[in-house]
């Protein structure tokens, strides 16, 4: 045991005492000596008060059965002759431990191969789907230009009706529907025409529809019914009048040959009624002729 200088307070002391009784400072195990100018100093003071030498203090791996001392480590100290000071040595502490690592992100999971099979299979069969629906949508629509077409041609109402029920969106649905109202309105005024006897009703049709598929059926309508009026009249006139008006005429035999018995009948008559003329004038001339055969 020996007696040094408290280094905190400058009281002596003894190097085995835990603490100096003056000031309380840690003895035993805290202290160290300068290696310039062999003061001695607390463990934690980084520069000798003395001739300012820095520590540079490391522990040395102790053995099990002694405790670890510290090894120091000096820097040269500072000469008066040297104009330039030498940066302070940082003293570096016992034990250090290297900062931990960041860690390093994880990766992301990368899908198995099963699950880009599944994705492939999936996005092929939209693709599919698509396609499919494309080319129902393109058909439908060729079909239905097509029909179209066909139905300029047609003046049957059904049929206008089997397109709006089969094409509801075609691009022409409402020329479709207009057209079909102008069929539906035929078809009324076709029915009252159908079961007249005037033939100015029949005739009042085909002017309003020059185009009707019952045009025809039209003028066979009024060819019967000026038939039979020029029968009913039975005059070489008016059988004269069918036959010009009806050339090509359902009746145009049977006209022919009621108008030459009309004109057979109609020239005894007149021949009749000469003859009778005749005889009266003959009866006025010879009044006393009568009497002669009397006598």
């Amino acid at each position: 045991m020996s007696l040094i200088k408290c280094p905190e307070c400058g009281h002596d002391v003894s190097t085995k005492a835990p603490a100096c009784p003056q000031c309380g400072v840690t003895i035993a195990g805290n202290l160290k000596r300068c290696p310039t100018c062999n003061t001695i100093v607390l463990k934690e003071v980084e520069e000798c008060p003395q001739c300012h030498t820095h520590f540079v203090v490391e522990t040395a791996p102790a053995e099990p059965s002694q405790p670890a001392e510290p090894i120091v480590t000096t820097e040269e100290p500072t000469t008066p002759s040297e104009e330039t000071p030498k940066e302070p040595t940082k003293e570096v502490p016992a034990t250090t431990s290297e900062p931990a690592q960041e860690a390093a992100p994880s990766p992301a999971p990368r899908k198995s191969r099963g699950g880009w099979m599944l994705t492939i299979i999936i996005v092929a069969l939209v693709a599919i789907i698509g396609l499919i629906v494309w080319q129902m949508k393109t058909g439908e629509s060729a079909a239905a230009e097509r029909a179209y077409v066909l139905l300029q041609s047609c003046n049957d109402p059904q049929n206008y009706e089997d397109f709006i029920m089969r094409y509801p969106k075609s691009q022409h649905i409402a020329d479709v529907q207009a057209r079909l109202e102008e069929l539906r309105e035929e078809e009324t005024a076709w029915k009252a025409a159908s079961i007249t006897t005037q033939v100015e009703l029949v005739l009042a049709f085909i002017d309003k529809y020059p185009t009707s598929s019952r045009r025809s059926v039209a003028l066979h309508r009024i060819d019967t019914l000026e038939w039979r009026q020029a029968d009913a009249d039975g005059t070489s006139v008016a059988y004269t009048s069918y036959i010009n008006a009806h050339e090509a005429g359902d009746f145009i035999t049977e006209a022919y040959t009621a108008r030459d018995e009309a004109l057979r009948r109609e020239l005894r008559a007149r021949n009749d009624s000469i003859a009778a003329a005749q005889a009266d004038t003959l009866k006025l001339e010879a009044p006393g002729i009568d009497n002669v055969f009397a006598q």
